[in-house]
């Protein structure tokens, strides 16, 4: 399935260059996923990468097969010198075939055609490990931008809220009901609402360059609006940490593709050393000369070989291959700590991300109702309410509510990630 995914991923790949249109009225999260699979040159380039593997096997393999060789020649010579009488001038041409057949070695070739099987497999999960990145990082930026466009409505709605409070500020000052230096408080807030809103709007663009980039959109054409996605509302438990990590260990595809170097690095060892010492091939060869006589030769050739001495080259490949396997069992077992580490913190800030949410939600009714109540107190010219308290239960709402959109996106994205680091099928991939 996972070779049939890489397939389809690189074939849509390849059809990117006919661009296709997309007009459309919003931008969806599987239409940014698809324009990545089809446009991203990162995605392209792991599918030929693959391709390139294959003809690696398929050149080992030919070593298996008769090596069939025609070949014409002509020549023409002058010569002149005492010992010729005058000049010696010939023409002529040759033609013949000739076929070549390896029946047997002393393993040479099953080595390297498991080497290259082994690297061609671990291209397709090295690849396939690119193209999951590549998704994650739509998906991350896709939310990003979803995030920056949220928060930009909190500023919005920031200014709206600063801007009512300074008209009834002012309106109170006016009537003598609040002193004159509220208005100076009430008009910084207003004021430095603007700027957030500034800020907000400077941070959804930048987000949205981001997500161009990975989907290659045109930079001179804005993107249309995303589509929103649901708020959560029931989040499923999370099931265990060594669930996760048992998981990635067997099926995160660079882990497979480390694993799968190993045996490449374990298959040039054993060329190596055997190259290093007896050798033995068996050829058969037939050569048929068609011009300017017709001959016939066939020939089997039995040849063992002992490199005696050369200045210590075989020897020395030989231990610097096994040195390698050794340095890729190390690298192996390395990475797969990494990955354990990876889990375990994805797990972790899945785990955190969800309690946010609820605890974000709780603040931002909380704060919600504390503004109103401020707000009304103020015009209603409660006792112990002024400018102060308005301004303190504004900026307490507009954290509430930034904090709700932050944990809500960190969340989405955390689901994403934990789903990447254990090598599970996130949306987008072909096969998911």
């Amino acid at each position: 399935m996972r070779w049939t995914s890489l397939v389809r991923l690189g074939l849509l790949a390849c059809l990117a260059g006919s661009g296709s249109a997309w007009a459309q009225d919003k931008l969806g999260l599987e239409d940014a996923l698809r324009m990545a699979r089809e446009r991203n040159g990162d995605v392209r380039a792991a599918f030929l990468n693959v391709q390139s593997a294959k003809s690696r096997v398929d050149q080992s393999l030919g070593a298996f097969y008769p090596m069939v060789t025609p070949v014409w020649r002509w020549d023409s010579s002058r010569q002149t010198g005492p010992n010729f009488p005058g000049a010696v001038t010939s023409d002529g041409s040759q033609s013949e075939i000739s076929a070549t057949w390896r029946l047997l070695d002393s393993g040479q070739r099953n080595w390297s055609l498991g080497a290259s099987r082994a690297s061609a497999e671990a291209q397709v999960q090295s690849s396939i490990q690119t193209v999951r990145q590549i998704l994650f990082a739509v998906h991350q930026q896709y939310y990003d931008a979803l995030r920056a466009d949220e928060l930009f409505k909190v500023a919005e709605a920031q200014v709206g809220r600063a801007e009512k409070v300074l008209a009834q500020t002012e309106a109170q000052v006016k009537v003598g009901d609040a002193p004159e230096k509220d208005v100076y408080q009430a008009r910084a807030d207003y004021l430095n609402a603007k700027v957030q809103q500034l800020v907000a709007r400077n941070r959804s663009s930048t987000a949205q360059a981001a997500l161009k980039a990975t989907i290659v959109w045109n930079v001179e054409k804005p993107l249309p609006p995303l589509e929103p996605q649901p708020q959560p509302e029931v989040f499923a438990e999370v099931p265990s940490l060594d669930t996760f990590v048992e998981r990635g260990l067997r099926q995160r595809p660079d882990l497979i593709a480390e694993r799968l170097g190993v045996e490449v690095d374990r298959s040039n060892a054993s060329r190596a050393d055997r190259e290093a010492s007896f050798t033995w091939t068996l050829d058969a060869t037939y050569n048929r000369s068609v011009t300017p006589d017709v001959a016939d030769g066939r020939f089997v050739t039995f040849l063992v070989s002992l490199p005696l001495f050369d200045g210590g080259q075989s020897r020395a490949a030989a231990r610097g291959a096994k040195a390698s396997l050794e340095a890729s069992k190390s690298s192996l077992s390395q990475s797969e700590r990494a990955v354990e580490s990876e889990i375990e913190a994805a797990h972790a800030e899945l785990v955190q991300n969800t309690e946010r949410v609820g605890a974000a939600q709780l603040a931002v009714e909380a704060a919600r109702k504390n503004y109103e109540a401020a707000v009304e107190a103020q015009r209603l010219g409660a006792a112990g309410t002024n400018i102060v308290t308005v301004s303190t239960a504004l900026v307490s709402l507009v954290t509430a509510e930034s904090n709700y959109v932050e944990a809500v996106y960190d969340y989405f994205i955390s689901d994403v990630r934990l789903r990447v680091a254990t090598g599970d099928p996130i949306a987008g991939e072909a096969g998911a």
